[in-house]
């Protein structure tokens, strides 16, 4: 018999042993040295060589992000909700604002390529999931929330998103936020992600081609709110899926709200039970440039 394979324990130990021990600590510095010969990149929080994110960055991104918050007060264009006579705002919640390393974090995460940094942005919107879903069940009956999971349901990548990007940032994001969560409790709903239940019209995908059109960073709240209306449709999974379900909005991040009213439009009229949205970060309110130095917003944002 091959002695390889009678003794596959001995062998993986080994290979740990090479790959952990000094040489193998060695080795791997000689990979990241060459790698940032090739393709160099720096810490988008302090600028240190080779790391996308150091481990002190990381902490303050932790750190930035472990007390989510409600901010539907600071977005203009969310929708408006009557309940029991009176008129409320739909309740988002985030994990952080939208300014300095976060806002650097999240623009190095979906327009720069820096795709690992989801991992290290996951926990964050897991925390403004956890916050969004105990508003909803807030002074409510624990068997209210039924046995049936809660659908997290996000706006889909515009046509040019899809060509430029190649992903979806917000998926991507969602799925390291699960990733990272802790089971929920008993009285806490069990949310599971439903992509592929809303496309963009075909208006405004040839719409998002179009550079003539701008992008959304370079409008006001009114032109946003505008352009965002009419833009998404069911898919036929949305048509079987969203009449009586419970959803909970995901977004990565809060600017005036138009995106989420656009989806809280859509998945109403479609007879889901929209209870509220959680964003990984939102902008700053009107007014808040001179207090708050932003970074510039993503297209998508």
């Amino acid at each position: 018999m091959d002695p390889m394979r009678r003794h596959p324990v001995g062998l993986a130990r080994a290979a740990d042993q090479l790959w952990f021990g000094p040489a193998g600590v060695v080795t791997r510095a000689a990979l990241r040295s060459a790698a940032g010969i090739i393709t160099p990149v720096w810490c988008i929080g302090c600028a240190e060589q080779d790391e996308v994110l150091c481990e002190l960055c990381a902490e303050d991104l932790h750190l930035l992000t472990r007390a989510p918050f409600a901010a539907e007060q600071q977005a203009l264009a969310l929708p408006l909700l009557m309940t029991c006579e009176t008129i409320t705002v739909l309740r988002v919640s985030a994990a952080g604002r939208y300014e300095g390393l976060l806002a650097r974090a999240v623009l190095a995460f979906k327009d720069h390529g820096a795709i690992g940094l989801g991992a290290a942005l996951g926990p964050g919107l897991a925390r403004a999931l956890r916050l969004a879903a105990a508003r909803a069940v807030e002074g409510s009956d624990p068997a209210s929330t039924g046995s049936r999971p809660w659908l997290l349901v996000s706006p889909p990548s515009s046509l040019r998103s899809q060509l430029t990007r190649g992903f979806d940032p917000v998926q991507k994001l969602l799925s390291h936020a699960l990733a990272s969560g802790s089971p929920p409790d008993h009285d806490e709903p069990r949310l599971l992600p439903a992509p592929g239940l809303l496309r963009q019209t075909r208006a405004a995908s040839l719409r998002s081609l179009n550079p003539a059109q701008g992008r959304q960073k370079t409008r006001g709240a009114r032109a946003r709110r505008r352009r965002t209306v009419g833009s998404l449709e069911l898919t036929p999974r949305g048509h079987q899926m969203l009449p009586g379900a419970e959803v909970l909005l995901v977004d990565d991040v809060l600017t005036s709200g138009s995106t989420l009213a656009e989806l809280y439009r859509v998945l109403d009229a479609a007879g889901a039970s929209i209870r509220g949205a959680a964003v990984f970060a939102a902008a700053p309110g009107p007014g808040a440039e001179s207090e708050f130095p932003l970074v510039r917003a993503s297209p998508e944002a």
